[in-house]
């Protein structure tokens, strides 16, 4: 009993030298976990808009405009897309692709198709994680398509007495923004 009492005399002091302030670590996952896990980007104020405006009967003016924000939820920063079109007559055919604007020293790069006429539009997004070890990022890559339900007005103007100078006819389509989910069907990583 005596070399039990002092066997525990000489641990006690090494328990009590635990150091101070080790808790649980964070649970928050980080880009790494996020990215190699189930997720998905954020559309946010989808919108589309067109203009068709006729000067004479002959003379057409015209364009189209695609604007939403994108989050990837591994980064905080929402990444901007617009695009403005002049080919007739829908648009935008979801064969050019336009890059995005990202933040000032972002680790995103972002691109975006986009067919009015099928409504579908895809993104294409690579992003660099550094959270698990700085000298050895892992570059990752996803695209996703989505076939969007819009709701969208349309207003249509004829001038009935046309004169030289005066607005002959207009059209124009103005959709109310969307926000929606987009999982990624394709995804890459490179260390």
């Amino acid at each position: 009993m005596h070399n039990f009492i002092g066997a525990l005399t000489a641990v006690l002091p090494l328990a009590a030298a635990a150091p101070y302030g080790l808790g649980p670590r964070d649970s928050t996952p980080g880009c790494t976990a996020i990215s190699f896990g189930d997720f998905a980007w954020t559309i946010e104020n989808f919108a589309y808009y067109a203009s068709y405006t006729f000067s004479t009967p002959a003379h057409q003016i015209s364009g189209g405009d695609v604007t939403f924000n994108l989050t990837n939820p591994a980064f905080p920063e929402k990444v901007s897309c617009t695009a403005y079109s002049t080919w007739l007559s829908d648009f935008f055919y979801g064969n050019i692709n336009y890059n995005c604007s990202v933040p000032e020293g972002s680790g995103t790069k972002t691109s975006f198709s986009f067919s009015w006429p099928s409504r579908q539009l895809n993104i294409n997004q690579t992003w660099s994680c550094d959270d698990e070890d700085p000298q050895y990022p892992i570059t990752f890559g996803g695209y996703g398509t989505v076939n969007l339900t819009l709701d969208c007005k349309e207003t249509n103007y004829q001038n009935p007495n046309w004169q030289p100078g005066q607005i002959y006819s207009s059209r124009v389509i103005n959709c109310a923004p969307v926000t929606l989910p987009l999982t990624p069907h394709d995804k890459t990583a490179v260390a």
